[in-house]
Protein backbone atom coordinates (compact mmCIF):
# COMPACT_ATOMS: atom_id res chain seq x y z
CA UNK A 1 0.00 0.00 0.00
CA UNK A 2 2.84 2.39 0.73
CA UNK A 3 4.59 1.66 -2.42
CA UNK A 4 1.35 2.55 -4.15
CA UNK A 5 0.67 5.96 -2.56
CA UNK A 6 4.30 7.33 -3.66
CA UNK A 7 3.58 6.02 -7.12
CA UNK A 8 0.31 8.44 -7.41
CA UNK A 9 2.27 11.57 -5.88
CA UNK A 10 5.58 11.13 -8.21
CA UNK A 11 3.77 10.72 -11.42
CA UNK A 12 2.32 13.87 -12.13
CA UNK A 13 5.58 15.47 -10.73
CA UNK A 14 7.50 13.57 -13.16
CA UNK A 15 4.81 14.39 -15.80
CA UNK A 16 5.77 18.33 -15.34
CA UNK A 17 9.65 18.05 -14.54
CA UNK A 18 9.20 16.38 -18.27
CA UNK A 19 7.00 19.16 -19.73
CA UNK A 20 9.46 21.61 -18.45
CA UNK A 21 12.58 19.53 -20.40
CA UNK A 22 10.82 19.94 -23.34
CA UNK A 23 9.90 23.48 -23.30
CA UNK A 24 13.22 24.49 -22.36
CA UNK A 25 14.71 22.26 -25.25
CA UNK A 26 12.59 23.64 -27.74
CA UNK A 27 13.68 27.45 -26.67
CA UNK A 28 17.87 26.58 -26.72
CA UNK A 29 17.27 25.00 -30.35
CA UNK A 30 14.78 27.96 -31.00
CA UNK A 31 12.16 25.94 -32.22
CA UNK A 32 8.74 27.00 -33.79
CA UNK A 33 11.09 29.98 -36.00
CA UNK A 34 10.48 32.23 -32.54
CA UNK A 35 14.15 33.70 -32.47
CA UNK A 36 15.95 34.19 -35.13
CA UNK A 37 19.98 34.99 -35.35
CA UNK A 38 21.16 37.43 -37.92
CA UNK A 39 24.82 37.26 -38.88
CA UNK A 40 26.53 40.36 -39.14
CA UNK A 41 27.90 41.64 -42.05
CA UNK A 42 31.58 42.02 -43.38
CA UNK A 43 31.80 45.60 -42.29
CA UNK A 44 29.49 44.97 -39.24
CA UNK A 45 31.87 43.19 -37.86
CA UNK A 46 34.65 45.59 -38.12
CA UNK A 47 32.13 48.51 -36.63
CA UNK A 48 30.31 49.88 -39.48
CA UNK A 49 26.75 49.46 -40.11
CA UNK A 50 25.31 48.60 -43.14
CA UNK A 51 23.40 51.67 -43.27
CA UNK A 52 26.29 53.81 -42.92
CA UNK A 53 28.06 51.68 -45.73
CA UNK A 54 25.21 51.92 -48.32
CA UNK A 55 25.22 55.62 -47.83
CA UNK A 56 29.11 55.78 -48.50
CA UNK A 57 29.20 53.74 -51.23
CA UNK A 58 26.58 55.08 -52.95
CA UNK A 59 27.82 58.74 -52.54
CA UNK A 60 31.17 57.36 -54.08
CA UNK A 61 32.03 58.80 -57.56
CA UNK A 62 33.37 55.72 -59.24
CA UNK A 63 34.43 57.61 -62.29
CA UNK A 64 36.68 59.85 -60.72
CA UNK A 65 37.76 56.78 -58.55
CA UNK A 66 38.70 54.59 -61.47
CA UNK A 67 40.46 57.72 -62.91
CA UNK A 68 43.25 57.63 -60.01
CA UNK A 69 43.24 53.77 -59.87
CA UNK A 70 44.24 53.99 -63.99
CA UNK A 71 46.64 56.39 -63.63
CA UNK A 72 48.45 55.05 -60.53
CA UNK A 73 48.56 51.73 -62.33
CA UNK A 74 49.86 53.25 -65.37
CA UNK A 75 52.76 54.71 -63.97
CA UNK A 76 53.85 51.75 -61.85
CA UNK A 77 53.37 49.68 -64.85
CA UNK A 78 55.25 51.85 -67.33
CA UNK A 79 57.55 49.13 -67.96
CA UNK A 80 55.28 46.57 -68.44
CA UNK A 81 54.06 45.45 -71.43
CA UNK A 82 49.74 45.44 -71.56
CA UNK A 83 50.20 41.59 -72.12
CA UNK A 84 52.40 40.48 -69.01
CA UNK A 85 50.45 42.74 -66.51
CA UNK A 86 48.56 41.35 -63.90
CA UNK A 87 47.86 41.15 -59.84
CA UNK A 88 49.07 40.91 -57.69
CA UNK A 89 52.16 43.66 -59.08
CA UNK A 90 54.30 44.93 -56.19
CA UNK A 91 57.19 47.61 -56.35
CA UNK A 92 60.06 47.48 -53.49
CA UNK A 93 61.23 50.83 -52.37
CA UNK A 94 63.75 51.73 -50.17
CA UNK A 95 64.61 54.82 -48.72
CA UNK A 96 67.51 54.75 -50.25
CA UNK A 97 66.66 55.21 -53.75
CA UNK A 98 66.61 51.27 -54.07
CA UNK A 99 64.02 49.95 -56.28
CA UNK A 100 63.00 46.37 -57.30
CA UNK A 101 59.51 45.04 -58.78
CA UNK A 102 57.69 41.63 -58.02
CA UNK A 103 55.11 39.98 -60.36
CA UNK A 104 52.85 38.29 -59.38
CA UNK A 105 52.36 36.38 -56.03
CA UNK A 106 56.14 35.32 -54.97
CA UNK A 107 57.02 32.98 -51.89
CA UNK A 108 58.11 34.53 -48.20
CA UNK A 109 61.78 33.87 -48.94
CA UNK A 110 61.88 35.24 -52.36
CA UNK A 111 60.23 38.77 -51.12
CA UNK A 112 62.46 38.74 -48.15
CA UNK A 113 65.68 38.52 -50.44
CA UNK A 114 64.35 41.23 -52.26
CA UNK A 115 63.77 43.07 -49.21
CA UNK A 116 67.42 42.64 -47.97
CA UNK A 117 68.60 43.54 -51.73
CA UNK A 118 66.71 46.95 -51.60
CA UNK A 119 67.89 47.55 -47.87
CA UNK A 120 71.36 47.13 -49.44
CA UNK A 121 70.50 49.19 -52.22
CA UNK A 122 72.21 46.21 -54.75
CA UNK A 123 69.49 45.07 -56.72
CA UNK A 124 69.42 42.41 -58.76
CA UNK A 125 66.80 43.08 -61.53
CA UNK A 126 66.33 47.42 -61.09
CA UNK A 127 62.66 48.99 -61.13
CA UNK A 128 62.21 51.10 -64.25
CA UNK A 129 58.93 52.34 -63.44
CA UNK A 130 57.33 55.93 -62.02
CA UNK A 131 55.17 54.35 -58.79
CA UNK A 132 53.49 57.18 -57.43
CA UNK A 133 54.95 58.03 -54.05
CA UNK A 134 53.26 56.82 -50.65
CA UNK A 135 50.73 59.45 -49.75
CA UNK A 136 49.90 59.01 -45.99
CA UNK A 137 46.13 60.54 -46.52
CA UNK A 138 44.86 58.48 -48.78
CA UNK A 139 47.07 55.03 -49.16
CA UNK A 140 46.58 52.63 -46.82
CA UNK A 141 49.65 51.33 -45.18
CA UNK A 142 50.19 47.96 -42.77
CA UNK A 143 53.23 48.37 -40.28
CA UNK A 144 55.78 51.09 -39.49
CA UNK A 145 55.14 54.36 -41.58
CA UNK A 146 58.68 55.35 -41.04
CA UNK A 147 59.76 51.84 -42.38
CA UNK A 148 63.17 52.37 -44.69
CA UNK A 149 61.51 49.77 -47.20
CA UNK A 150 57.83 49.91 -48.81
CA UNK A 151 56.31 46.93 -50.59
CA UNK A 152 53.80 49.08 -52.51
CA UNK A 153 51.19 46.17 -53.46
CA UNK A 154 48.46 46.76 -56.88
CA UNK A 155 46.02 44.14 -55.66
CA UNK A 156 42.54 42.93 -56.47
CA UNK A 157 39.79 41.55 -54.04
CA UNK A 158 38.71 39.14 -57.46
CA UNK A 159 41.97 37.52 -57.17
CA UNK A 160 42.96 34.39 -55.88
CA UNK A 161 46.83 35.00 -56.63
CA UNK A 162 46.41 38.06 -54.40
CA UNK A 163 44.35 36.15 -51.69
CA UNK A 164 47.40 33.96 -51.13
CA UNK A 165 49.82 36.85 -51.61
CA UNK A 166 48.52 38.71 -48.59
CA UNK A 167 49.78 36.07 -45.69
CA UNK A 168 53.40 36.36 -46.87
CA UNK A 169 53.10 40.42 -47.12
CA UNK A 170 51.80 40.22 -43.79
CA UNK A 171 54.61 37.90 -42.39
CA UNK A 172 57.13 40.04 -44.35
CA UNK A 173 56.21 43.07 -42.58
CA UNK A 174 55.85 41.34 -38.67
CA UNK A 175 59.17 39.94 -38.99
CA UNK A 176 60.69 42.97 -39.71
CA UNK A 177 60.72 44.58 -36.72
CA UNK A 178 59.90 47.95 -38.02
CA UNK A 179 61.83 47.69 -41.10
CA UNK A 180 59.07 47.28 -43.39
CA UNK A 181 55.52 48.29 -44.01
CA UNK A 182 53.05 47.52 -46.70
CA UNK A 183 50.84 49.56 -48.44
CA UNK A 184 48.25 48.08 -50.31
CA UNK A 185 46.41 49.70 -53.44
CA UNK A 186 43.52 48.60 -55.44
CA UNK A 187 43.63 47.61 -59.35
CA UNK A 188 40.14 45.76 -60.01
CA UNK A 189 40.41 43.97 -62.97
CA UNK A 190 38.41 41.33 -62.01
CA UNK A 191 35.04 43.03 -61.62
CA UNK A 192 35.68 43.76 -58.09
CA UNK A 193 34.89 47.61 -57.95
CA UNK A 194 31.82 47.08 -55.46
CA UNK A 195 34.22 45.60 -52.68
CA UNK A 196 37.07 47.78 -53.45
CA UNK A 197 34.55 50.49 -53.19
CA UNK A 198 33.20 49.13 -49.95
CA UNK A 199 36.97 49.13 -48.52
CA UNK A 200 37.48 52.59 -49.28
CA UNK A 201 34.32 53.45 -47.33
CA UNK A 202 35.10 51.47 -44.46
CA UNK A 203 38.67 52.97 -44.16
CA UNK A 204 36.77 56.68 -44.73
CA UNK A 205 34.48 55.82 -42.00
CA UNK A 206 36.91 53.43 -39.33
CA UNK A 207 40.16 54.16 -39.81
CA UNK A 208 43.29 52.35 -41.10
CA UNK A 209 43.22 49.33 -38.86
CA UNK A 210 39.28 48.56 -40.28
CA UNK A 211 40.40 48.60 -43.52
CA UNK A 212 42.75 45.89 -43.23
CA UNK A 213 40.68 43.58 -41.11
CA UNK A 214 37.69 44.12 -43.53
CA UNK A 215 40.41 43.52 -46.65
CA UNK A 216 40.78 40.33 -44.62
CA UNK A 217 37.25 39.65 -44.25
CA UNK A 218 36.97 40.21 -48.55
CA UNK A 219 39.78 37.73 -49.34
CA UNK A 220 38.11 35.06 -47.30
CA UNK A 221 35.45 35.44 -49.32
CA UNK A 222 37.03 33.36 -52.15
CA UNK A 223 37.00 30.19 -50.12
CA UNK A 224 34.82 27.84 -51.21
CA UNK A 225 32.52 27.56 -48.11
CA UNK A 226 31.83 31.45 -48.56
CA UNK A 227 29.29 33.05 -50.71
CA UNK A 228 30.39 36.44 -52.21
CA UNK A 229 27.12 38.50 -52.00
CA UNK A 230 26.97 42.07 -52.47
CA UNK A 231 24.53 42.56 -49.31
CA UNK A 232 26.64 41.07 -46.65
CA UNK A 233 29.50 43.27 -47.58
Amino acid sequence: MENTTKQKVSTPIAIIVAGVLIMVGILLTRGGGTKTVVAKTLSEQVGVSKAQLTQCTNSTDTATLGTKIQASVEAAMKDVPADQRGTPYSVIVGTNGAKTEIRGADTIDNVKKLVAEVTAGKVTTKYTGNVPPVDPTTDHIFGNPGAPVTIIEYSDFECPYCARFEPILEQVVNDSNGGVNWVFRNWPIHNSITKLIAAECVAKLKGNDAYWKYSDLLFKLLTPTQAPAADNL
